[in-house]
């Protein structure tokens, strides 16, 4: 006897978010686990003062906005918490678990860019400037990189729904 439930094609269960058969899920996902502690670092970071700001390698004017608490640090950090909840939430939205955004595409390919270049930052800082150089600079180009490397793979993950097709 044939069974009468259809079966989804293999390109169709990692399009719908069904099955973490796409290798790339993983790397999407991870973006967004690291655009969500970023967002969660520069919140907190507000509300820890200057020490915060100066632990996470704010640049010195940022450091001083917070002591004199003046608005460019907590600003300046709500902006940057707010670019990286879009980057997690363009993520999600190409894994399915947030409906599709508008550009979703493009808006990946953007914030990839971004990243990735942000990591790729380290060699010519190491060339020209290796004073400049800390274990925090190479761990957030590290993390940069994955970031980045998440962003791309959403981006390979992010194509238009296939219409069902009837059995």
């Amino acid at each position: 006897m044939k069974n009468s439930i259809p079966r989804p094609r293999p390109d169709e269960v990692a399009i719908h978010g069904e099955s973490g058969a796409h290798p790339g899920r993983h790397a999407a996902a991870l973006a967004v686990l690291i655009a969500g502690f970023g967002v969660l670092i520069h919140v907190l970071a507000i509300v820890g003062g200057p020490s915060w700001f100066a632990f996470f390698g704010a640049p010195p004017a940022i450091v001083r906005s917070a002591e004199a608490g003046t608005w460019l640090a907590p600003v300046g950090s709500l902006l940057i918490a707010a670019a990286m909840g879009l980057c997690g939430l363009y993520a999600a939205s190409a894994l399915g678990w947030v409906r599709r955004l508008p550009l979703l595409r493009f808006g990946l390919a953007a914030m990839a860019t971004v990243c990735l270049v942000r990591a790729l930052a380290l060699i010519p800082l190491g060339v020209w400037r290796p004073a400049l150089l800390s274990t925090f600079e190479i761990v957030a180009a590290v993390v940069w990189g994955l970031a980045g490397i998440g962003l791309a793979q959403s981006f390979r993950l992010a194509r238009w729904p296939r219409c069902a097709r009837r059995p």
